[in-house]
């Protein structure tokens, strides 16, 4: 985990996504409690500051107004005690909407998700597409057809690169589909869970953006899957998780 703070640049999106929430309007208090629910400040940003009630987290975000950040870009105004967004603001938020769910509901750390959240601030007219499943935690998506089609494309390449001797395992509990359920029922089982947010644009080659992506991915059964996103298992604890399930005995997991 980084020492660095967050920069208001990174809270910029997310916290217009919150007004989209509710209702085009946002108390500062309101903002800050919600802003630490969906982001889970960690390191020196969950401290509080010396001889203040605020965390270096919370004011920051109290800046946004005092700075004029959201202002000054025409996202949103401040009147009469709270933030209202506009519809450039609503506008940003409706262009980036599959990559707010995306990088909220992947159980991603948290310097990863502000520093994405920071990319999108800095480069506003630049089209990110996430790389996801289609099915986040349970939640369908009205994802377009290219962000399907290049999920689909990185999901075929995962698995091949992936794949030993014509065999997948779950590279948390060891578990093969195939030789469980054989091959008529087996062959398409194994998920792809992705360790860090994986973004292309949308003007980048396809196939470079999956050789990247390949780096931050990794082959888990369903159940393991699950858990990880439940229990919040970021890419700092995801070894941790591993040896868990390797001292629980798993009868499917076999010692390198």
């Amino acid at each position: 985990m980084s020492g660095d703070r967050i920069a208001e640049s990174e809270l910029v999106l997310p916290s217009l996504y919150l007004m989209t929430q509710n209702n085009g309007f946002i108390r500062t208090s309101a903002l800050i409690t919600q802003l630490e629910d969906i982001l889970k400040p960690q390191g020196v940003d969950a401290q509080i500051l010396p001889n203040r009630k605020d965390t270096y987290f919370s004011q920051k975000v109290r800046n946004l107004k005092s700075h004029d950040t959201l202002e000054r870009d025409g996202y949103a105004i401040y009147s009469d005690g709270q933030f209202q967004i506009t519809s450039k603001g609503a506008l940003f938020v409706e262009n980036n909407i599959e990559s707010i769910r995306y990088l909220l509901h992947s159980g991603f750390d948290y310097d990863d998700v502000r520093h994405v959240f920071g990319e999108f601030a800095t480069k506003p007219k630049t089209r990110h597409i996430p790389y996801e499943e289609i099915v986040v935690e349970g939640i369908s998506k009205n994802v377009s057809v290219k962000v399907r089609e290049r999920s689909r494309k990185l999901r075929d390449a995962a698995i091949e690169h992936f794949t030993q001797n014509g065999v997948i395992k779950c590279d948390c509990c060891g578990f093969e589909f195939k030789s469980f359920y054989g091959p008529r029922f087996g062959g398409s089982c194994i998920e792809i869970h992705h360790i860090k947010p994986i973004f292309s644009y949308s003007n980048e080659n396809v196939q470079k953006s999956i050789e990247e992506a390949l780096r931050n991915l990794l082959p888990v059964c369903p159940n393991c899957h699950r858990v990880i996103h439940r229990q919040h298992i970021t890419a700092d604890s995801l070894q941790a998780f591993k040896t868990d399930i390797l001292e629980q005995g798993s009868p499917y997991y076999q010692r390198p």
